[in-house]
């Protein structure tokens, strides 16, 4: 058998209830209501390499073979790998049992875009859609594909027996002699992945009202399900990348499922060429995941698309709403400049903050509200008002790191716009593979000068929590050594709660001395204090951390701004000074948990 039997899998774990309980095709209650789910990023966990080598590793609690990365690759990526097959698996039972028939997947539904994971993903899809109803429309991200044109692949991380490593290679590697062989584990290019997905967006289906993209005739009125078919292929969809003089395809894509509302799906993958000019070598493409900064320069044709669309949508009357895996308007509340001067331009991941001159073009093209993935962050943005020029960006965070979550968008009126976020807290399984895991760390444990992770990661008594330790453990295996400033990583991360109020009512002419004292003491005592938890709570999670920070610590991070931080530049006093100053703005911000956008002024207001 090539994959898991899913649906007997989940009819006898009870996440799946079948055929009585079916509901036709629309919504159960009022409005349109659509589910965004992001950042997937799916890895099937009992999928078939087809390999001589390695079958996987057997589960010791179910005796099945498990193709799972090992914890330790887990505790130093912003995403799980493993975990995360579940979550969405509980996320799409969470949909069933609300009734939601339209779910957006904004990109990073696999990992990597192997086949394996792509058919994983495709025989989930099928399942939900096919007994439930469900219809799903899915773009691009940059870990699907990850060339354009596909590519050999593999990952070096795999759990093997006893708690070892396994790699494991679509090709043989000379650095990875004792690596496992499995073409599963290739990375497909567009072509494969649009075609195998093709009922899920990329194509269109009986049931849209309208489907269309950038390469052909606009034609509402005379819009035909089997004439747009046959134009519909992602091969021929392709546009001149200007510096290879290559033909690249581009997956947008507009789609009207329900009547009113017409979904935007924008491609935004950007790759760079190191071959030849006008000689295609499929393996000499690299991505980026920089998104609309550079597809601005490169795709033209998308942004004159894009005002078309949204000139045909106002006409008509029609509801817009774009998706993508990229943001299109700063995520910081503001705070980006000031973190690209204190902490470095490529740090903290803010080379994908969109320039604001970016976020402008796309807000004159037409697009006023945006859904985007990427981040793995809870958060709204708005493009600051000017003239005619506004743009409401919800980043929706990833089912695959803290916070678990996905957001939910009801269109409860032509001009009202409800959007709440519904977080993940109980994932069933969640815990399938903790004893190989106790494997993998006795055997880490074994070895001298490694690292290694906490085991009490493996007491989380949820999926929330699993997440949050999962970021703890990555803050301190990865963010402080690759993102900090030294002493300011070092003093952030063990400043006490007292040091800190003592420090923020200590005139500005004591701080210095006062915060050397502090760093000195840290330095002797490896204390460790909450503010850099806090830090990473607030930044990823929004108002979905909130809850999880004492309410006395909260109050002390809003006031922040009250305070006087104004402080010496270039010395430690100054950059603690900066950071916290960065840390008061994003503790403000939009609302992003749940909210009501107007659509007319563009206004968001908070869910009382």
């Amino acid at each position: 058998m090539r994959y898991p039997n899913l649906f007997f899998d989940l009819v006898a774990t009870g996440m799946l209830v079948i055929a009585v309980q079916v509901t036709v095709f629309g919504q159960n209650e009022a409005g349109i209501k659509v589910a965004f789910l992001a950042d997937i990023h799916l890895q099937d966990v009992y999928g078939d390499f087809q390999s001589e080598e390695f079958r996987g590793v057997i589960n010791p609690r179910n005796g099945k073979l498990a193709t799972i990365r090992t914890m330790s690759s887990q505790l130093n990526s912003t995403r799980l790998f493993n975990e995360n097959y579940f979550a969405l698996l509980a996320a799409l039972e969470d949909l069933r049992q609300k009734g939601i028939k339209l779910v957006v997947l904004p990109g990073d539904y696999t990992d990597d875009g192997q086949p394996m994971n792509i058919l994983g993903l495709k025989k989930i899809l099928k399942l939900y859609s096919g007994q439930n109803g469900m219809r799903f429309f899915i773009t691009t991200g940059n870990h699907d594909p990850v060339s354009p044109f596909g590519s050999p692949g593999g990952k070096s991380d795999f759990l093997g027996e006893n708690g070892q490593t396994q790699a494991v290679f679509s090709l043989q590697r000379t650095d990875q002699s004792s690596s496992a062989i499995s073409a599963e584990i290739r990375y497909w290019g567009y072509f494969e992945i649009c075609e195998e997905l093709k009922d899920f967006g990329f194509s269109p289906g009986k049931e849209d009202l309208f489907w269309t993209h950038p390469f052909i005739p606009f034609d509402y009125e005379g819009y035909d399900f089997q004439s747009i078919s046959e134009v519909s292929s992602i091969r021929t969809r392709l546009f001149p990348d200007p510096k290879s003089g290559l033909m690249l395809p581009d997956a947008s894509y507009l789609v009207e499922p329900v009547e009113g509302l017409w979904l935007l799906a924008l491609d935004g993958n950007v790759y760079s060429y190191s071959g030849v000019e006008n000689q295609m070598d499929s393996v000499a493409w690299r991505g980026s995941s920089i998104g609309f900064n550079l597809a601005s320069k490169t795709k033209a044709h998308q942004l004159q698309w894009i005002s078309r669309i949204s000139q045909e949508a106002k006409k008509r009357g029609k509801t817009l709403v774009s998706f993508s895996h990229y943001p299109l308007a700063d995520f910081h509340n503001g705070a980006s400049a000031d973190m690209k001067k204190l902490f470095g331009a490529e740090k903290l991941q803010l080379t994908r903050v969109p320039d604001e001159q970016v976020s402008k073009l796309y807000s004159r093209a037409g697009i006023r509200v945006h859904f985007a993935g990427h981040m793995h962050i809870n958060d709204t943005g708005s493009l600051n008002p000017e003239a005619n020029e506004e743009l409401i960006n919800i980043q929706v965070p990833s089912l695959a790191a803290f916070p678990p979550a996905y957001k939910i968008m009801n269109l409860k009126t032509d001009h009202i716009m409800e959007v709440k976020t519904q977080l993940l807290q109980k994932v069933d399984r969640f815990d399938e593979f903790f004893d190989l895991y106790k494997i993998e760390h006795q055997w880490l444990s074994q070895k001298a000068g490694l690292d290694h992770w906490d085991l009490g990661i493996l007491d989380a008594v949820d999926y929330l929590d699993f997440t949050q330790q999962h970021l703890q453990e990555l803050i301190r295996l990865r963010f402080l050594k690759s993102d900090w400033p030294g002493d300011l990583g070092v003093l952030v991360n063990g400043i006490s709660q007292y040091q800190l109020a003592e420090w923020l009512e200590a005139p500005s002419s004591d701080r210095e001395k006062l915060l050397d004292s502090y760093f000195q003491s840290i330095q002797k005592s490896n204390q460790k204090g909450p503010l850099m938890e806090d830090f990473y709570l607030i930044k990823n999670g929004g108002d979905l951390s909130v809850g999880l920070i004492p309410t006395d610590r909260m109050e002390v991070y809003r006031n922040l701004e009250k305070k006087n931080l104004n402080a010496g530049k270039g010395t430690l006093n100054g950059q603690f000074a900066d950071f916290l100053s960065i840390f008061g703005k994003l503790c403000k911000g939009l609302p992003s948990d749940e909210f009501f956008i107007d659509l007319v002024d563009l206004s968001v207001k908070r869910v009382d």
